[in-house]
């Protein structure tokens, strides 16, 4: 399926210029700008602050939900190397900073900055150009074991993806949900031209925004703006849970038999 235009998806301007509209700020500021805010302009770390939050929140919702748009698939780890020898003490490991191959680390095979959640993992012999294989799980720790010449088994802990090693060169395939990295600084962002990669999420993340303001400026309207934040959420959740209906799934098995992931990783 191809990706949407661009310029289908709502800037940070759009979702900024809602979010003053409903606090009734889309007076010119400094530059004259109509709609440009004097509380909240774009400059307003506060702005930057209560957007992030809101984003946060918005693609959480969205990831419970199994939202396609958030699914990183097909992520290749190529070429990760050998261990030296069998030895049941070492356990390897993928994390945002790198390879760690039981004593030393390597930043050439890494997590991508925006993965939250991995899903399923694949591996094959590295250069071997065969299907790949899937992975599984382990739930309850990795075994104490012997490397062979398969991985074999991952679980996800401190961050990172944990499995036992191998004794020939792998490629690794993932599949996992992501997250959005958390703007900086207002300064350095252009808000006309920085997209938000979800189709018609302008007003839950503007609804949000609203609730932190309102916790912060205006507790009376506090409960008002949570409950106009949730009807914006279930709006956008209920369109994506619709759309899954229409296609059969198989419940996961559950417990010692389950195939399914059983670990989180929080992006950095």
């Amino acid at each position: 399926m191809a990706t949407p235009a661009v310029s289908l998806y709502p800037t940070l301007e759009m979702i900024a210029d809602l979010f003053r509209a409903g606090i009734n700020d889309t007076f010119a500021g400094a530059t004259n700008t109509p709609g440009e805010g004097v509380v909240m302009p774009d400059t307003n770390p506060d702005l930057l602050t209560f957007m992030n939050a809101a984003l946060r929140s918005t693609y959480a919702g969205l990831r419970n939900v199994g939202d396609p748009e958030l699914i990183l698939d097909n992520y290749l780890l190529l070429g990760i190397p050998p261990l030296a020898g069998p030895d049941p003490t070492i356990q390897v490991s993928v994390a945002y900073t790198g390879y760690y191959n039981g004593s030393t680390w390597n930043s050439a095979w890494a997590l991508p900055a925006g993965c939250f959640r991995v899903e399923r993992i694949w591996e094959r012999w590295s250069g071997s150009e065969t299907s790949f294989s899937p992975m599984q799980p382990a739930p309850f720790g990795l075994p104490p074991c012997q490397q062979v010449d398969r991985m074999g088994q991952w679980e996800t802990r401190q961050n990172a993806i944990w499995m036992p090693g191998a004794l020939v060169a792998i490629d690794l395939r993932m599949r996992a949900f992501i997250t959005i990295p958390d703007f900086l600084s207002p300064v350095a962002i252009d808000f006309s031209t920085t997209y938000v990669p979800i189709l018609n999420c302008q007003n839950a993340v503007a609804d949000k925004m609203l609730v932190w303001y309102a916790r912060r400026f205006a507790p009376d309207q506090y409960m008002n703006a949570k409950d106009a934040a949730a009807d914006s959420m279930f709006e956008l959740r209920q369109e994506i849970v619709r759309n899954q209906q229409n296609t059969e799934y198989q419940r996961a098995e559950y417990g010692s038999d389950a195939t399914s992931s059983y670990g989180f990783l929080a992006a950095l």
